[in-house]
């Protein structure tokens, strides 16, 4: 797999995923973004800390959709159970 040239925080990086290369430049202009948000909000000076902050937002960020996806596959669930009880109850007549 090759990989394909990024700038995050002014460094360059050769980063590669099975998500192609245009999905690496996504992801890398997206922590870039992160990153130069939280260097603007003045959050911290650091490289590292920055950095740091930005790997504990997306963190945050993940946790929130993983627990909203769980939500909305027992919402699915519970739909699918009723679909499949009012299915029945119809083919019963």
């Amino acid at each position: 797999m090759k990989g394909v040239n990024v700038e995050i925080m002014g460094q360059n990086l050769v980063v590669a995923s099975d998500g192609g290369d245009d999905w690496v430049r996504h992801i890398a202009q997206e922590v870039d973004a992160r990153i130069r948000q939280i260097r603007e909000a003045g959050q911290a000076a650091a490289s590292i800390n920055i950095a740091i902050l930005a790997a504990l937002n997306f963190a945050e960020e993940l946790e929130r959709l993983k627990r909203e996806h769980e939500e909305l596959i027992g919402q699915i669930e519970a739909l699918n159970g009723r679909l499949a009880q009012a299915i029945g109850a119809v083919a019963e007549r």
